[in-house]
């Protein structure tokens, strides 16, 4: 035990000169993000597919609520294999705008990840960059959404480096 503890305290006090040349930097990823030309750019088409998406879904709705209004109109008059039919019909309908809204879901994600991946790796660049020019060892995010400080003081903030980076 006694000598567990003498290799465990010599092995820290070996590595403590090398903790202490590290430089720890941060930036706060999100807000670079989205202050990025490119990532607005991005967020802007993807809003422009969602509306598009959404309106054809609320003309889908309008249709199904038509028919669903004539079928109850129509219920005194029509014969029961008639409504029958037109039940099945609006239930296929509404299936049919089901699995629409699942695949519009699927391809706005495909479609974000396939324009949000280049924006992220041009920001990681730049992230690297300023750190290599700043020496830093570490760079940690700031972004509230992602927890990883909870307290900061002072330390090297890359925002300005990663800017000049970007060209922004």
């Amino acid at each position: 035990m006694k000598k567990t503890l003498t290799t465990l305290a010599l092995t820290v006090a070996m590595m403590a000169p090398a903790f202490a040349q590290s430089a720890v930097a941060h930036i706060n990823v999100d807000s670079m993000l989205v202050e990025m030309p490119e990532y607005q750019a991005v967020m802007t088409t993807l809003q422009a597919d969602q509306a598009r998406f959404e309106s054809e879904a609320k003309e889908m709705n309008a249709e199904l609520e038509r028919g669903a209004q004539t079928l109850q109109a129509n219920a005194g008059t029509w014969t029961e294999l008639r409504q029958r039919q037109e039940q099945q019909r609006l239930q296929d309908m509404y299936n049919t705008i089901q699995e629409y809204l699942k695949s519009a879901q699927k391809t706005l994600q495909s479609k974000e990840m396939e324009l949000v991946t280049p924006v992220y790796e041009k920001l990681q660049a730049a992230i690297n960059e300023a750190a290599k020019e700043s020496k830093a060892n570490y760079v940690l995010d700031a972004s509230k959404s992602k927890g990883m400080i909870i307290f900061a003081s002072g330390g090297l903030d890359l925002t300005t480096a990663v800017k000049a980076k970007l060209s922004m």
